[in-house]
């Protein structure tokens, strides 16, 4: 167990060097108007910093934990969550789909209510929201999610509504 959290630390650590090399051939900006290389190098600091925190740990700590297995339900509920994040990140509205994975995390793994879950995950996407488009003044990609909404009940609602 203690190889395989080495490891995954060493890897997240060449993942975060990665970013951090990478977002720095970018403009940074400044802290009122970030540029495209601001955000790519705080989280690569932070994933870094995340890392080097779990090689610490794994040194200083005995294995007294049982193995978690690839194939355990939690991490396949994630892997196939964060692949469907991946698909359909461009199709659907951020905050949707963004929301909709934390709410499904929080109820599926982290085996809360349902009622809280989609509370989290709508203060979480306020959060979101906030801090990107009123703090940042940047807008996420919206897709053609509310486009098609809109058509389909344009198509079938009668035109009294609109």
């Amino acid at each position: 167990m203690r190889i395989g959290e080495a490891a995954t630390a060493l890897a997240l650590l060449a993942s975060a060097v990665f970013f951090v090399w990478l977002a720095s051939l970018l403009p940074f900006g400044d802290v009122g108007l970030p540029g495209p290389g601001f955000f790519p190098f705080a989280l690569g600091i932070a994933l870094g910093t995340l890392a080097l925190a779990i090689l610490l740990h794994t040194w200083r700590t005995v294995d007294v934990l049982g193995q978690v297995f690839l194939g355990h339900r939690d991490v396949l509920v994630t892997i196939v969550g964060l692949i469907c994040v991946a698909l359909a990140f461009e199709r659907a509205d951020t905050y949707l789909i963004l929301g909709t994975f934390i709410a499904a995390m929080l109820a599926l793994v982290g085996r809360t209510r349902l009622w809280r879950a989609a509370l989290g995950a709508s203060l979480g996407m306020v959060a979101v929201w906030a801090l990107f488009h009123r703090a940042l003044g940047v807008r996420l990609p919206v897709g053609q999610f509310w486009d098609a909404i809109a058509g389909f009940a344009a198509a079938t609602l009668p035109s009294a509504l609109f």
